[in-house]
């Protein structure tokens, strides 16, 4: 469901976790791996994204490299409407924004919402990544991905609202400026048997105290679909404030998960650059980790 705006010439294909298809532009999304890689962090990590920890020629080239697939991805005389989508954006949204300036490309955003814990028992199904770290890393990408486009033209949707009324959806998306296509499909183009995890419990998921401060967030994040403005962002940055201070209890063991990933990913975007630097980090959290058990015996 495009609603009239040009897909990439090259997407992602279908795999078996999503037989549909990602509408995703294949090659972008290796280069924003590239991007990732050489700020020497990964999509699946929790610290502030930063760009100042790339060597300068190595983040020319990639952004020389972006403009050139753009290019090939969305032909000015063939997709003048493009529609470029990856998650990894919300990490990096501002440097996104200003390459999409500079290659003539005006930016409106959708930001597509799904509760934090249907996107932790799909991360834990496909990645087999913990309940707790994929819950703070959905808060890491959509607190960044919604500060960072507060000035541009955008749109929240709900993931839930969109299967229960996929019109409503796409009038309230044609709102943002573009030429929509004026018209719907006859039948819905969603599959609801394609959605899973759903109706799980935030506490049972995520604990008596980041169960509800996740899913506190995210009704914040939803309330913009009904009034995106200064009050209802104070909000959402009130509730990413209280997560975030809640989350720094598991600082240490967060960190030990993803230095664990880093030295086990087999994409080699996503590998740790530095094995021995990791591994040694990941044996000493595990020396705090077991003093502290040490400490509790003896108490």
């Amino acid at each position: 469901m495009t609603l009239g705006a040009d897909p990439p010439a090259r997407p992602n294909p279908p795999s078996p976790d999503n037989p549909e298809g990602y509408f995703e532009p294949a090659e972008i999304i290796e280069l924003h791996d590239q991007l990732l890689a050489a700020c020497d962090t990964a999509w699946f990590d929790l610290k502030p994204f930063s760009l100042e920890a790339a060597a300068p020629e190595r983040l020319e080239a990639i952004t020389g490299a972006l403009a050139a697939a753009l290019a090939v991805d969305y032909p000015p005389a063939t997709a003048p409407f493009p529609l470029i989508k990856d998650p990894r954006m919300c990490r990096f949204f501002p440097y996104a924004r200003q390459l999409l300036a500079a290659s003539g490309m005006a930016c409106s955003v959708v930001m597509a919402l799904r509760h934090p814990t249907e996107v932790a028992a799909s991360l834990g199904r496909r990645d087999q990544i913990s309940a707790t770290y994929a819950g703070l890393l959905w808060a890491q990408h959509v607190i960044a991905a919604e500060r960072d486009s507060r000035s541009v033209p955008r749109v929240t949707v709900s993931y839930g609202a969109m299967m229960a009324d996929w019109q409503g959806t796409a009038r309230r998306i044609r709102r943002l400026p573009g030429p929509w296509g004026a018209a719907d499909l006859a039948q819905s183009p969603l599959r609801p048997d394609l959605r899973h995890h759903t109706g799980l419990d935030p506490v049972d998921m995520f604990g008596p105290r980041l169960g509800p401060l996740l899913d506190r967030l995210h009704t914040a994040l939803a309330g913009l679909a009904d009034l995106d403005d200064d009050l209802q962002q104070a909000r959402i940055d009130i509730a990413a404030e209280d997560l975030l201070e809640a989350a720094g209890r598991h600082e240490k063991v967060m960190t030990a998960e993803y230095l664990f990933r880093r030295l086990s990913a087999s994409p080699p975007f996503w590998r740790s650059p530095d094995p021995v630097r990791d591994q040694t980090a990941l044996a000493a959290i595990f020396d705090d980790l077991h003093q502290a058990c040490s400490r509790t015996d003896d108490a």
